[in-house]
């Protein structure tokens, strides 16, 4: 529908202009409810003060002097002034027999020659992943692929933290668990992978109770002295101090890299677990460097001077009038913050990749954050900084459940989240008595994952997510399992038949057909509506409209009893492309049965 799209919007451009009116451009788009027609343009409302008209005037004349198109079985005009457009059966027809025909007809080529760097997922070593990066990785895979869907080149990117007081407070807890429990670091990896990575975490809210809450004026000063000593190992600048030789003889730096080890392991299982797989790894570490030369560089007179001291630290100024606030690059001991080595990491990604943009997802609590950062790095390189894009998100809760925050020690594991899941879909099935054990064990992560997958990015982005298990795992209602359930069902319907037969013999389709080839046409363009906007959100909508429009057609069409079997079967299996493509976007994988 984007060529029908555009065809409308060129012809209302020369009806405007033969008006008397230049508007540049006319917007044409699919209505929220199918009832107002398949596409829908404000036009007239547009240009009637211009022409000194009711907007219903306007639009009445624009649709006398439209005239007749193959394509357009009727055009209204409804109050205060749209235009709306109903395609023909003959137009939907021939996209139908394009859709089974061609095995690209979803490919858009619209980004081609441009080169994304999405960034996402970024959790930190020493912490639990919990669900707030399990969401972050979700909305942050179905931008890749909806930009992908584009026909964008994209380099997937995670950036981990792997030095900062999160490490020295873990180190810290480390210590202390170890001689509480009378064991050796070593006697750990005689664990699974899971448990020494949750010993790990319990080690850094042990030391962040210590530290934050308690602040004990001792475990203050340790735990600051082991970021120092981490920090030491790759900042060659930095002053070597008096108890260097003690975090050594404990072998500190071997408990550090071997830990970052076990978690950069342990994330890599959730992310293969999800369908991720990202092109580039950055760690915190390798930035520390490039960030102190960066903001050192621009400060007393040198360079921009864009940073300056302020009580022995060296700070970014903020602006009022921008709602931006005065941030720390390098801390009164000396040491990169956050900031200057996200400066660092934007100009290592450009040197690294040559992108036409980059994209960064976070929670909604880092973006005045990431204000502050992106108008330091306009500072420095404009260019640069008009590449970027900064997506927040909302938290991840459950109901009745409190906001959820690993320094509290209130954290929900993201794979606890998909365990539990999946322990609810293997319920549900046992329950149902359709299947086997193996079939079971063959396909409940994969549901599971499309229920935790498709319940977080039908929300929008920005807004917060109730996870609810019930309403997560149902196959019926809007769900990713009811999804899941809508293609298996036409798979099985086109077990039976030949789905390229001739359209010849069709002259007239009955309501449910039609309805249902009227939102198989909307698919292209509702894809790249959503990856124009990066709005996952928006193809949600439609794939479950389009599941609900199928399961109508479903329940009171006899296909395979139908003299016009080949061709109602075209129209199953027009659902079932679709739908596979857009979940597929999704980053949701499907089953063949349900």
């Amino acid at each position: 529908m984007i060529k029908l799209k555009q065809k409308i919007s060129e012809k209302l451009l020369q009806i405007s202009k033969e008006l008397g009116v230049e508007v540049g451009f006319v917007s044409v788009d699919i209505p929220s409810d199918s009832k107002h027609g398949d596409l829908t343009s404000n036009i007239a409302m547009r240009i009637s003060k211009e022409l000194k008209l009711s907007p219903i005037e306007v639009a009445d004349d624009i649709v006398k002097r439209f005239g007749t198109d193959s394509d357009i079985e009727k055009i209204e005009v409804i109050k205060p002034g749209f235009i709306n457009f109903f395609v023909s059966e003959s137009y939907l027809l021939t996209m139908l027999q394009e859709i089974n025909n061609r095995d690209d007809y979803f490919k858009l080529d619209i980004k081609q020659k441009e080169k994304f760097v999405i960034e996402y997922s970024d959790p930190n070593p020493f912490k639990i992943f919990h669900i707030g990066h399990l969401y972050t990785n979700m909305v942050g895979e179905s931008f890749a692929r909806l930009v992908e869907s584009l026909g964008g080149s994209v380099v997937r990117a995670n950036y981990q933290g792997d030095v900062g007081l999160h490490v020295a407070k873990t180190l810290w807890g480390l210590l202390k668990m170890l001689k509480d429990d009378g064991i050796e670091f070593k006697e750990l990896e005689s664990r699974s992978l899971v448990d020494r990575v949750r010993y790990l975490g319990d080690a850094y809210m042990l030391g962040f109770k210590i530290y934050d809450d308690e602040k004990d004026d001792v475990v203050i000063r340790e735990i600051k002295m082991l970021n120092y000593y981490i920090f030491s190992l790759y900042i060659s600048s930095l002053e070597r101090k008096d108890f260097f030789d003690e975090y050594e003889s404990k072998g500190i730096k071997e408990m550090y890299m071997l830990g970052k080890e076990w978690c950069l392991e342990y994330f890599d299982g959730i992310f293969e677990r999800t369908y991720t797989k990202f092109d580039k790894y950055y760690l915190e570490s390798q930035m520390c460097d490039s960030a102190m030369k960066i903001v050192n560089q621009n400060m007393n007179g040198m360079g921009k001077d864009i940073f300056k001291e302020s009580q022995g630290a060296v700070i970014y100024e903020g602006d009022e009038s921008k709602g931006l606030h005065t941030r720390v690059f390098i801390n009164s001991e000396g040491l990169p913050t956050y900031e200057a080595k996200d400066l660092a990491l934007a100009f290592k990604k450009l040197e690294d990749i040559s992108f036409d943009e980059s994209v960064i997802i976070t929670a909604d609590e880092q973006s005045s954050y990431f204000k502050v950062v992106l108008d330091a790095l306009s500072q420095l390189k404009p260019g640069v900084a008009n590449m970027y894009k900064h997506f927040s998100h909302g938290m991840v809760k459950l109901p009745g459940a409190e906001k959820m925050s690993s320094r509290k020690g209130k954290i929900i594991e993201g794979e606890w989240l998909l365990d539990e899941t999946k322990k609810r879909v293997e319920d549900t099935m046992k329950a149902s008595g359709k299947w086997s054990e193996d079939e079971i064990a063959g396909v409940s992560d994969t549901i599971a994952i499309a229920a935790v997958k498709y319940s977080f990015v039908k929300v929008s982005v920005g807004k917060d997510v109730i996870f609810d298990f019930d309403k997560a795992t149902s196959f019926d209602g809007d769900s990713g399992p009811y999804l899941l359930y809508v293609y298996a069902r036409c798979n099985s319907l086109l077990k039976d038949g030949d789905t390229k037969g001739s359209l010849n013999k069709v002259t007239s389709l009955d309501p449910y057909t039609k309805e249902l080839s009227r939102v198989i046409g909307k698919y292209e363009t509702v894809l790249l509506s959503s990856a124009l906007n990066y709005s996952p959100s928006t193809l949600c909508t439609y794939l479950f409209d389009l599941g609900q429009a199928f399961n109508s057609f479903y329940q009171n069409v006899r296909v395979l009893d139908s003299d016009n079997k080949e061709f109602l079967l075209s129209v199953v299996n027009g659902t079932a492309k679709s739908m596979k493509h857009g979940l597929n976007v999704l980053g949701i994988k499907v089953v063949e049965r349900m």
